[in-house]
Formats: structure tokens, sequence, C-alpha cells
């Protein structure tokens, strides 16, 4: 145990940490220098073409150090805000990290965020200055900063080149020296905690744990403290990148188990393992199931309703941030309505669909939790407005947060600009050296989309920000709906803001308009709020001109033919029963951006 290192490597987006691992793992393993050809740790299809770590990974290294054998268990975490709840849970199972700066950004918004989670854990952090390769850095003015910005970190600050190798045998040697070992009992029961997990179509059920106390033994039944859910443990190992089976595995150690059960919806993650009968019932640290924040309608399009529904369990089993339940479309039958985390956590889970499932989906306006009054005197938190009646609608309340935006002083002018675009109320203004801190109440369905994407480009990335729930506010929130020849279009309703209903509702019938074709008779698109009609589009019918034929001669033989087109029209308008075609609405929600 003493000779154990559990660490996890934590930075901004793109500041070389799945470069920096991969050079560690070379130089454990004694590998020639970018032999690993790819990032090791980004094993997912995604995490290569995006260019961004999504899940976690660990892989336990073996190293010597003044004659003495050590175990690095090294942990990738992702950089961006939308996977905060995966760099947590890894932490909490690390006793140190490697927070890393690039030399030519500096100091980024995710740097502080998770220099300021690390730091809450009670974990000791190494400062290490990457790309020091680049042109035009400047190494010293970087240190200052990093200086007055962080408190609590060994004093060192380390350098190196992920790209080239500089440095590493030293950030090595620093891990070792700096980071204390796990502090466990081996003769106690056994404790482990469940911090991820996934399926494996020929291995099944894979779960990553953290031995905090006790030894964990192969073909031994455990039990999940949660629900007392007893299973029997097929196989034990670790990965080194490649998996390696044990016997048995020792209290500080980061691992894996295999369990061969269809019970998929009995592992929770954040749960605590223990042996079978003889166990232990005092529970380790659980972990908070993050809230949803956007919310969408999921339905298959090219696969039956049942391997969908198995596809989803498989994919919550390795995204414990993934909220779904059932739902009915009478256009696209049945499919899920799921919670998500923000933008790219919903493209990401849909991209992954595609990918493993091979699963092409339909997909419906995206929308935040809303609490709404009824007439009746009830009041319900609703994200989906499909299934609501306007009319029993006393009033509705959104969703507002207490949003921290820290910057340069600099950008403070177009951060307030922003801010006020997207119906922020300041609240105050903190000024520390050349660092501002801007607090503003703000409705959460202005932030949820591109509002973080906004700031860092106003800020050049420097500008960061948090914020948590404060309140349900009044505010002019309405229901949206699309009428087609004065019949509403389900899963095409939205709840929206009075100042948007103009902007956002054209912009809905000019693209709605491309994908319908003339008839014998006019149809109808309109914006309907509240019962009125606030924006209408109109695709005319076929007319064939029926006095043609009629050259000069009395007008009354003129109005008696177009007197018989005008009945005909109105007669096949009303027999004919016209459907919007279901791909008509995949192709618009394809397209349509807020």
């Amino acid at each position: 145990m003493k000779n154990i290192r559990n660490f996890s490597i934590i930075a901004h987006i793109d500041h070389g940490k799945s470069t920096l691992s991969s050079r560690i793992i070379e130089f454990c393993k004694k590998l020639s220098l970018n032999s690993l050809n790819i990032k090791v740790l980004d094993s997912m299809e995604l995490e290569k073409e995006k260019g961004i770590t999504i899940k976690s990974r660990c892989i336990s290294l073996n190293y010597l150090y003044n004659n003495e054998k050590y175990n690095l268990n090294l942990v990738d975490t992702p950089g961006h805000i939308d996977f905060n709840n995966e760099l947590k849970r890894y932490l909490y199972a690390c006793e140190g990290v490697l927070l890393i700066i690039d030399a030519l950004k500096g100091i980024e918004s995710q740097t502080v965020i998770n220099y300021n989670i690390a730091y809450k854990l009670g974990l000791k952090i190494l400062i290490v200055i990457n790309k020091i390769d680049l042109p035009n850095i400047n190494i010293y003015n970087l240190k200052k900063k990093i200086k007055k910005k962080f408190k609590n970190y060994n004093n060192k600050i380390l350098k190196c080149s992920s790209k080239y190798g500089f440095g590493i045998k030293n950030i090595i040697k620093y891990i070792i020296n700096y980071i204390p070992n796990p502090i466990c009992k081996i003769n106690n029961y056994l404790q482990a905690l469940i911090i991820d997990s996934y399926f494996d179509n020929y291995l099944g059920i894979i779960l990553i744990i953290k031995i905090f106390n006790g030894i964990l033994y192969e073909k031994k039944n455990i039990v999940f403290l949660s629900n007392n859910f007893v299973c029997k443990i097929e196989k034990i190992g670790i990965f080194k990148p490649e998996i390696k089976y044990y016997k048995y595995l020792e209290c500080g150690r980061i691992g894996f188990i295999i369990i061969r059960n269809k019970n998929i919806n009995k592992i929770n993650i954040g749960d605590t393992i223990t042996n079978y009968p003889n166990k232990n019932n005092i529970f380790l640290k659980t972990f908070k199931k993050p809230l949803s924040q956007l919310f969408i309608s999921i339905f298959p399009k090219n696969k039956k309703y049942n391997y969908f529904k198995e596809s989803f369990k498989k994919l919550y089993l390795n995204d414990y941030s993934l909220t779904y339940k059932k739902e009915f479309s009478k256009i696209f039958g049945k499919g899920y309505r799921c919670g998500f985390l923000g933008i790219l956590h919903m493209d990401i889970i849909l991209e992954r669909l595609y990918r493993e499932f091979n699963i092409k989906t339909i997909i419906t306006f995206p929308n935040i939790n809303y609490k709404i009054y009824f007439k009746n005197g009830k009041k319900k938190i609703l994200n989906n407005p499909n299934n609501i009646n306007e009319n029993e609608i006393l009033k509705i309340k959104e969703y507002i947060v207490k949003l921290k935006i820290y910057s340069p002083i600099k950008y403070i002018n177009s951060i307030i600009k922003l801010c006020i675009k997207n119906r922020g109320i300041q609240k105050n203004i903190i000024y520390k050296n050349n660092y501002v801190k801007i607090i503003y109440e703000i409705p959460l369905n202005e932030i949820i989309y591109n509002f973080y994407n906004n700031l860092k480009n106003i800020t050049n990335g420097y500008g960061y920000m948090k914020y948590k729930f404060l309140k349900y506010k009044k505010s002019n929130i309405v229901k949206l709906n699309i009428l087609l020849n004065k019949k509403k279009i389900n899963n095409l309703s939205l709840f929206i803001h009075k100042k948007k209903i103009f902007i956002i509702g054209n912009q809905i019938l000019d693209n709605l308009l491309k994908y319908f074709s003339k008839k014998m008779f006019n149809i109808n698109l309109q914006i309907s709020v509240n019962n009125k009609i606030i924006s209408s589009k109109t695709i005319k019918s076929y007319r064939k001109n029926v006095i043609s034929k009629c050259y000069g001669g009395d007008i009354n033989r003129k109005n008696k033919l177009l007197k018989k087109q005008k009945r005909g029209k109105m007669k096949l308008k009303k027999y004919n029963n016209f459907k919007i075609n279901k791909n008509i609405i995949i192709n618009f929600l394809k397209i349509i951006k807020f």
C-alpha cells in the first residue's frame, strides 16, 4: 500500500492532458517516444475525432524508483464543463492531481474550476506547465500569475513538453515523493466504491472500483448496499492499458470487476460493495446524481423499440448523468424523454447511439424545466409542452440561476452587454487585482445553449463561469404551437419568452415551408400563442384558369365557372384529411437552430 500512488491529470480542455498521459505510459513502460501514436486513454472514436476526453480512464503502471517498485494509477479526465460530474467521481478515488497549464494559453476557465474541485476534496496538487517547446511563451510571467491565483499547491512548479517528452521523469519523481499513498486497512471488512461502469458485448457488465478497505477476491459473492443486490464476481483485473486479470485486489487499488447479470438497473454508480454474507453496512461516499438541465424527446428512426430500449439501458450504465423516461408520440411512436447536462452532452449521446448501436434518431425541440401553475390550483415542474393545454395554464415560472463570471477586468464591458442581452439582472461586481467577479441573476434558458461559448469568445478564453439554482420566477413564458390547416402539430410545441416569439416563430415557418409542396387546396402554416395567431404563411394551391375558354361574352358565364371552381375546392378541402408526412418533421428538426 505504501508504494501505491493514485493520481489524476486535470486541466482546461486542449491543454495536453491525454498527450501527457501517453508520455507517462511510454516512460514507465520504457517505450520509445510516440510509439503510442494515438492517445491511448482516448479510446472512444468520438474522443479522437473531437480531440476531447469524454470518459475518464484509469491505467495502472509500475515504476522502479530508488530500487523500490511503485504502482502508479493514472486517471485521465475530461476538461469540458459538461463533464465535471465525471471528473469529481474519479477524483474521489485519488490522493493527488497534476494540474496542467498550457504555457501559451495560460490560466483558463476550467483550470480554476478544476483547481477548486481538487482543493475542496483535500487532494495534493502538483502544477505542471505544459507545451514549453512552443515559441513566444513567457514562463516567468506565467509562474507569477500562478502564484497569485493559486495558494495551496506544492511550491515547486514543474515544466514539461508532452509532445517531445521533456520533463516526464521529473514529474514522476514528484508524483512519488509528494502525492501520499492511500490510507486503508487490509484486515477490515471489504469496502469498495463503484466510480464508473459500462457494458461489454463479450464480457458483460464491467464496474470500475476503488477498494478502500479489505481485499476483493475472484469468484466470491458481493452485495450492493444501496439495494442489497447480490451477485458473483466472475473476474477481477486492472488496465495496464491492456486488461490484466488477478485472483484478488488489495485495498488502495483502482481496478475493475466483471459480473454477468442481466439486471442492469440494479447497478448504481457511487454505491458501496462489500462481502456477502459477512457484510459491512457502512456506506462510502455517495455521489449526487447531477440535475438534468436540457430535455429533448428521442425516437428511433431505423430500429425497433425493444432494441432501442436495451441500447439505452447499456448507455445509461456508462453515463450516470443521463436521465430518460418513456414517451409516446402519435407521429413518431414509442421513444424516451431524455435529460442532459448541456448541448455537448446531448450531442455526444446522440452520436454514441448511432456509432455504438447503429441507431438513427429523431429528436424534438430542446426545452428546460418550468414551474407551471394551473387554474385548478395544481402546480407541476414540466419540461415537455406537448401534452399541456394552454387554456388551463394560470402562470409559468422560469428557472433562475445565480451566475458568477470570473474574468480579467479588460473584458468587463463585453460581459455586461452579453448578460443584458440574455435578460440578466446584475447583482454585484467584485474587483480583485486584475480580475473581476460579476454576479448576475439570469434565466437558465438563456445560458444553457451557447452562452458559455460566447463568453469564451469575448474573453479570449480567459473568462469562466459557474452557476447554481436560485429560484423559480414568474416570467412572460408562453407556449408556442405550430398549426397546419388549423390543427396543432404534435411534438413541435415549445416554451419560449414572449420577446422571442416573432423571431423564432418566423424562423420556424420559413424553414418548415421548404418541406411542403403545392396541393389542390391552400396549405396554411400558423404560429399560435394563447390561442392567437401571431404569424401565418400560406402555400397557394394549384390554379386552373377555367375562364380561359370564354372569349368575351356574358360576364355571368365567367362568374358561374369561377363559383363552380370555388365550390369544388371547398369540397376537396373539406373531405381531404391532409396528414403531415413524418419525414417533413424529421428533416425540419435537423435544420432548426435557436
